[in-house]
């Protein structure tokens, strides 16, 4: 492969950024096919000609001012972000590109890290990000499949694909366009808005939760008796598993079955609000699972970048490729 020029096409020491970083140069070169077509309601992607080349290579990064607050702004590219009991933020980058490798933007200011690749906007690139974090982090980001683990609370917007938010120790607002929404362990409030997608939810312990599918069905399972759960779904299954009672409840199943197996009080200061519009409803108590949560979701797992020995090359055919995002 030709050697690449870095100079001039990473926008890395942005705002004072202080880095230390360690690069894979060499990469993996991948052909692909045309015809691939982009599912519904996700973001757009520019189609690949055919057996056009599509080179990889991985970038990682050691932050070294304190961060707080992480902003992740990823085109089509998968985010994954992770708390762990670190120092210093650490970033790995899986850049895929046809010709010349995009900018990469980052900066740090009063604490937030911000991450984007605005060049892939109108190319044919995408940069997937994989972050580990200090405890005590908030996070925001938005792009493909999200993968959030640990975060002192979330923002997230996932244009159509799935997202996953897990042992979130702050409030949690969701919005996926379709994709499908999971969470396992949540302390903050929740606001979710799938637009269709379902929603699995369990260990939740927030003291209140909107949650909104469109046609998705809804499954929420909290460890904690809530103050207030209001749950739409216009069509789609809603179970709702609270602890204690009573509760004042409120339901509306467009005549639909439903299944009522909660002490309820129109006098109760704790409320639920659950609509379907026709379909099932199931809200009872019971004894959560402290420890393990739903099986995730298939097909959507987290890929954690693997960086390239040397400056080997190899020669991939992918049969089902995803292509870089575009105009």
């Amino acid at each position: 492969m030709r050697p690449v020029t870095w100079a001039g096409r990473w926008a890395w020491g942005l705002c004072g950024l202080v880095t230390a970083a360690a690069l894979a140069v060499g990469g993996t070169r991948l052909i692909v096919s045309a015809g691939i077509h982009s599912p519904p309601r996700t973001r757009t992607l520019r189609q690949v000609p055919q057996q056009a080349v599509v080179q990889v290579q991985t970038r990682t990064v050691t932050v070294l001012q304190p961060v707080t607050s992480l902003n992740v702004q990823a085109y089509a590219g998968q985010i994954q972000v992770t708390a762990a009991p670190v120092t210093h933020v650490q970033v790995t980058e899986t850049i895929a590109y046809h010709h010349t490798p995009p900018a990469v933007v980052q900066s740090v200011s009063r604490g937030r890290l911000f991450l984007a690749d605005p060049a892939c906007a109108n190319d044919s690139c995408s940069v997937s990000f994989a972050v580990r974090v200090p405890l005590g982090v908030s996070v925001t980001a938005a792009g493909g499949a999200l993968f959030i683990s640990g975060t002192s609370g979330a923002n997230l917007d996932s244009g159509g694909a799935p997202v996953s938010a897990i042992n979130i120790h702050g409030p949690l607002t969701v919005s996926t366009h379709g994709g499908p929404l999971q969470i396992n362990g949540l302390t903050g409030p929740l606001r979710a808005d799938t637009s269709g997608g379902p929603v699995i939810a369990t260990r939740v312990s927030a003291a209140t939760a909107t949650v909104s599918t469109g046609t998705g069905p809804a499954e929420i399972t909290f460890s904690a008796a809530p103050e207030s759960v209001t749950v739409s779904t216009r069509g789609g299954l809603a179970e709702v598993i609270v602890p204690g009672g009573p509760y004042a409840l409120t339901t509306n199943s467009d005549g639909a079955p439903q299944t009522i197996a909660i002490a309820t009080s129109s006098a109760a200061r704790r409320a639920i609000t659950i609509t379907t519009g026709g379909g099932r409803l199931l809200i009872s108590s019971g004894r959560i699972p402290a420890v393990y949560g739903p099986p995730p979701i298939t097909g959507h797992q987290p890929q954690v970048p693997v960086r390239s020995a040397g400056s080997a090359t190899q020669n991939w055919v992918v049969n089902n490729p995803v292509p870089p995002p575009g105009g």
